[in-house]
């Protein structure tokens, strides 16, 4: 894997808009002030590595890879789109009518959050050895923490591997001081390729202010202060823009600063692993039950083999329209991680399970890896 390094423009664009004398000479100073410290922060060495994917709705659909793919319901937003459709000027949060006409020749596919939620776990579940904080984002994101790790190198190395046997895509990857300036970073490196910043607030200063995590509407009261940058941004005080957009001002001028405010949110891996399927009518057709249960230990054997695990307790329950359920669960003697040794064991049970009435829903689960 190659690396790639940042370079800042030469000679950043300052830029002053319409915003009143008394304002622009009131944070002159502090200002600069404010600069020292950014430059201070930004000076530590990198530590957050980024992977970006796909938004993980697109993952749902592999096949449809190097194609214009727009995700939505059609009186909603569009929720995620391939980069196929930026040509056309389709973007996330558009209404799915305008992205319709826009690109009438893209596959339109609806949502579905369950499965991005899966999704997310696989991606949790499968990087949560390689560094103590794991955080993954559904519209792709992925970030580890490598305070304190020794090998970094490695970790980010069996980052890109693991991202790319789950989404199937290479990742690009940004490593920098914080989340931030890691996922800017990734989002300029090539595809399977890392962009490593060690300088945030110069790396950030000539990128554009739109990469701020604002609303539509506080972006354009950039755009009429005339803060076309980051480096725009960062030479006002906090408290300047607070006044003009309220809390998510302070929080912008830190970003654009290079300080980094924001912590990553931890993954716990759950206390178990399962799959469930629920049924739009009750089933008593017992090769049904087998062709989903096949499907649900396929789903099981792709996180075990992410996570480099196997199960030793496997448990199976079948949901009846009452409420109620039945189970059974066994302890192996040899973990099981492929579909065909999970599938061995829940496909004879099921074959002679007299259950007493139709099965509303199916649950696999491995309670200990």
């Amino acid at each position: 894997m190659r690396e790639e390094s940042s370079r800042s423009a030469s000679g950043r664009d300052r830029a002053r808009g319409p915003l009143s004398t008394g304002l622009a000479k009131a944070r002159r100073l502090p200002a600069r002030r404010h600069a020292r410290v950014a430059a201070g922060r930004g000076a530590e060495s990198t530590r957050v590595c980024c992977g970006l994917t796909n938004h993980l709705e697109l993952a749902r659909r592999p096949d449809l890879y190097g194609t214009p793919v727009i995700v939505g319901r059609w009186d909603e937003h569009v929720v995620a789109a391939s980069e196929e459709t930026l040509p056309f000027g389709v973007t996330p949060g558009m209404a799915m009518r305008q992205a319709e006409h826009l690109c009438p020749h893209a596959t339109f596919v609806l949502p579905d959050e369950e499965a991005v939620a899966r999704i997310g776990e696989l991606l949790s579940a499968a990087l949560y050895d390689l560094a103590p904080v794991v955080e993954v984002r559904d519209e792709g994101v992925a970030w580890l923490d490598l305070e304190g790790v020794v090998r970094r190198g490695e970790s980010i190395r069996e980052m890109r591997r693991r991202l790319l046997k789950a989404i199937g895509r290479e990742p690009r990857l940004g490593l920098a001081p914080g989340p931030f300036s890691a996922r800017l970073a990734a989002a300029r490196a090539r595809p399977g390729r890392l962009m490593q910043v060690r300088d945030a607030r110069e790396f950030l200063a000539p990128l554009p202010s739109r990469e701020l995590p604002l609303d539509t509407e506080q972006l354009e009261r950039l755009d009429l202060l005339g803060l076309r940058t980051l480096d725009a941004v960062a030479a006002i005080g906090p408290r300047e823009l607070e006044s003009q957009l309220g809390r998510e001002g302070r929080h912008a001028v830190l970003l654009a600063s290079g300080l980094e405010p924001d912590q990553l949110v931890p993954w716990r891996p759950p206390l178990f692993t399962t799959a469930h399927r629920q049924f739009g009518e009750a089933v008593e057709d017992r090769e049904a039950l087998l062709f989903v249960a096949r499907a649900l230990c396929g789903d099981l054997a792709d996180e075990l083999g992410l996570r480099g695990a196997g199960a030793k307790q496997v448990r199976v329950r079948m949901g009846f329209d009452s409420a109620e359920h039945e189970q059974r669960e066994s302890v192996v003697r040899h973990p099981l991680s492929s579909q065909a040794e999970l599938f061995g064991l829940v496909g004879s049970w099921i074959k002679e399970w007299q259950p007493r009435a139709p099965i509303a829903e199916l649950w696999i689960e491995l309670p200990v890896l």
